[in-house]
């Protein structure tokens, strides 16, 4: 028998000004909290947006997610081309653009990397500086915003920079591993869960590429 369920959609969240990881924490938990702390109970749910899309929709994300505590998880809009948005398909998606347009994938990575260590949280205006065009049928804010909120997932999922860290150095690895049997082998076990950071280090150890913490 399915669950009776409400979800509330609350205020917008915007995160674009040049903030850190532990801001960017603060600021999206007081605001769950200030949102939420009046209208708890079994079965309710809550969603807020928080970015505008180049697709004509916005992005949301959703509460709670799978720990139940400050989480969400990002609702990825239909038929974007990012499948589920799982942190393996987007991994994927990133080496699929590199091996097809090593200058759009240069383009998109130095923004990744401005994401990842909050040097620019504005997605826009970093696309506006470079236009970066639509390839394999994804427009590049769509994945730029999804990845800059699964970075801002994982840091309330994981106080400190582990979880962030570990999803980007996760995407190096995926991008550059080139032994197509060590690499479906350790996303299959990403897949099952067996895969802890440690495996991550070793095999960019491996592959001469240092593990980058933001």
């Amino acid at each position: 028998m399915a669950k009776n369920k409400t979800v509330i959609d609350g205020p917008e969240i915007r995160i674009i000004e040049p903030i850190g990881r532990f801001e960017i924490v603060k600021k999206v938990v007081t605001h769950f909290i200030e949102f939420e702390k009046d209208k708890k109970g079994k079965g309710i749910e809550f969603r807020y947006p928080v970015e505008d899309l180049s697709i004509g929709k916005k992005l949301h994300i959703h509460r709670p997610g799978v720990k139940w505590n400050f989480d969400f998880k990002v609702e990825i809009p239909p038929n974007c081309g990012l499948e589920e948005g799982r942190h393996d398909q987007i991994a994927l998606l990133l080496r699929n653009i590199r091996n097809s347009n090593e200058a759009v994938f240069n383009q998109l990575w130095n923004i990744i990397y401005n994401l990842y260590h909050c040097k620019n949280n504005n997605v826009d205006a970093m696309i506006n500086k470079t236009s970066i065009p639509s390839i394999n049928n994804i427009a590049p804010d769509v994945l730029l915003k999804v990845i800059k909120w699964l970075f801002i997932m994982e840091d309330i999922i994981y106080w400190h920079y582990e979880g962030r860290a570990f999803l980007y150095n996760f995407f190096k690895y995926v991008i550059f591993e080139e032994n197509n049997t060590t690499l479906r082998d350790t996303l299959d076990k990403i897949r099952q869960r067996k895969i802890k950071p440690e495996k991550i280090k070793k095999l960019l150890e491996n592959m001469g590429i240092g593990w980058e913490i933001p």
